[in-house]
């Protein structure tokens, strides 16, 4: 599995997280940055390890928006045995 380490420190909107992942995973230039091609982007990607570190910044900075990309992430490695996700708190030491 290819691992991809990415911080979430500067996601601060829905706008900075779609495009950081968007760019660390290669998702296709139609990419709609909304949760739902999130999901499908997710769940069609192979044998990744994404590990996202920093939470913290994100689930402050948009408390009401945060949730919706944990379930995303929680459901597509349900659906996707080709995908790990580990959610990382603390500080990252890949930057982005």
């Amino acid at each position: 599995m290819k691992q991809i380490h990415l911080s979430a420190a500067s996601w601060d909107c829905p706008r900075a997280a779609h495009q950081a992942l968007k760019s660390a995973l290669s998702f296709p230039d139609y990419y709609g940055h909304n949760l739902d091609a999130l999901h499908d982007c997710l769940t069609e990607l192979k044998d990744i390890e994404l590990i996202i570190e920093d939470i913290g910044v994100p689930a402050e900075k948009m408390p009401d928006k945060w949730p919706g990309f944990m379930t995303v992430f929680f459901l597509a490695t349900q659906e996707n045995p080709h995908l790990n996700i580990e959610i990382i708190s603390g500080q990252s030491d890949y930057g982005q």
